[in-house]
């Protein structure tokens, strides 16, 4: 399950097992990406700033001698204080009474000092420094760092919260199993054949220092993890088999998802992607008006439309994904052509629509009930049926309301971290 659970702490686990040699890559998404977009990096390291100092002087020239040429500009590293500003164990905030940490909080800190760095790379964002209003209007590009890193970091203390009042524990078999995620995290940064050494041990934890990381926050994270799937199937059942239909129903109306089948005859060569030939387009055109009008005789009886469309369906669709989908596709907005989505979402249920031609073919479309139980399309996926992709955003609402109405006390204007201080004038460099 946990489809949606807050990407910046699985991807923490996922990416840091991932590593290998001297590489140091994890992986960072925005919470609810828009699909298509790319996975940024974090830099492993706390890279330093660089100003241009003052040109240099030119020389003075000797009676005879030509001055000197006057040196390029060199960059000056001007980095900030660093993870070293304060102690480790250094109490930032209470978050319902439970101590917050420099350490937790400055790697959040630095994962979105980091973010924000990829993203001014990549010209998906300027950066006017860390007092400029570049990504939110009233909030400055700090302050959106210090907020999304206090997001992220309350989400696992949420969690932990949350699995204390459904009394919910992990087992023996899965605590080891998160040391185990530790020490396979160790290898593929070694050299990743399947055994955990102490030497890999060591340098994995050098590389975590580097992060102002220790193994007891990463297998806390990794811990909050597994307590969000017992807590999920507390309340909701194994991936979400006991949230109710009417509820699952009114997420999806609130997605704007849909569920059709459609009946492709394709206008495009299927292995090159080119046009078909004029006359082969023309049949194809003439052969969905034939099979609309075969189809439209029944719909005034769903059922038999239905049974009359699969038939026709299984007889004529040219649709590669139709084997894998025999029973159509459920999905969110955006998720297909938009000639289809559009004309899926004019439908009523049980309509049919004439043909509608897309960049593939000719379709014609049968919108259906939405179904609790099947699997729904989003971000290019399909993993999770509807009830349990339900059941997951109704877990991050717990989660944020836990979040939103904890008591919070931060202590000396750590609320307010200089970040310019901690992590040096401009962005850093990978």
């Amino acid at each position: 399950m946990r489809t949606r659970f807050t990407a910046a702490l699985l991807c923490l686990i996922m990416a840091l097992s991932l590593l290998a040699g001297c590489g140091s890559n994890k992986i960072q998404t925005l919470d609810e990406p828009a699909a298509g977009t790319a996975e940024p990096t974090e830099a492993a390291e706390e890279t330093a700033n660089a100003e241009p100092t003052d040109e240099a002087e030119p020389a003075e020239a000797a009676d005879d001698a030509e001055a000197t040429d006057t040196p390029e500009p060199t960059a000056t590293p001007v980095p900030g204080l660093g993870p070293t500003a304060y102690e480790p164990d250094t109490v930032v905030a209470t978050f319902n009474g439970q101590d917050v940490t420099w350490r937790e909080y400055y790697y959040w800190l630095s994962y979105y000092v980091d973010y924000t760095a990829y993203l001014a790379s990549m010209g998906l964002m300027p950066f006017n420094g860390w007092d400029s209003e570049d990504v939110a209007p009233g909030n400055t590009n700090a302050d959106v760092v210090r907020l999304s890193a206090w997001g992220s970091l309350t989400q696992y203390l949420a969690i932990e919260e949350m699995a204390k009042e459904l009394g919910v524990e992990l087992t023996e078999e899965e605590q080891a199993e998160i040391s185990t995620t530790f020490e396979t995290a160790a290898d593929n940064y070694g050299d990743g054949d399947g055994e955990c050494t102490e030497n890999e041990l060591t340098a994995f934890q050098g590389y975590l220092d580097t992060l102002f990381m220790d193994r007891a926050l990463f297998e806390r994270m990794s811990g909050a993890d597994a307590l969000y799937g017992k807590c999920s199937e507390a309340l909701y059942g194994e991936q979400g088999a006991d949230y109710p239909d009417a509820d699952a129903l009114a997420f999806a109306e609130e997605e704007g998802d849909l569920r059709c089948k459609h009946i492709l005859l394709m206008t495009v060569d299927q292995a090159t992607g080119e046009d078909l030939p004029e006359e082969q387009q023309e049949e194809a055109k003439e052969k969905a008006d034939a099979l609309y009008e075969e189809l439209a005789a029944k719909a005034d009886d769903p059922e038999a439309l239905e049974a009359l469309f699969d038939q026709l369906m299984e007889e004529n669709s040219e649709d590669t994904g139709l084997a894998a989908y025999p029973d159509g596709y459920q999905f969110a907005p955006g998720t297909m052509v938009a000639e289809f989505s559009d004309t899926a979402a004019a439908l009523e249920e049980y309509g049919l629509s004439e043909p509608v031609q897309s960049s593939y073919g000719w379709h014609i479309i049968l919108r259906l009930p939405l179904d609790p139980d099947m699997a729904v399309m989003r971000n290019g996926t399909s993993a999770a049926s509807l009830r349990a992709d339900a059941a997951d955003q109704a877990m991050l609402d717990k989660i944020n309301e836990t979040v939103q109405a904890a008591q919070v006390e931060w202590k000396d204007g750590f609320e307010t971290v200089d970040i310019a201080e901690i992590f040096g004038e401009g962005l850093p460099q990978s």
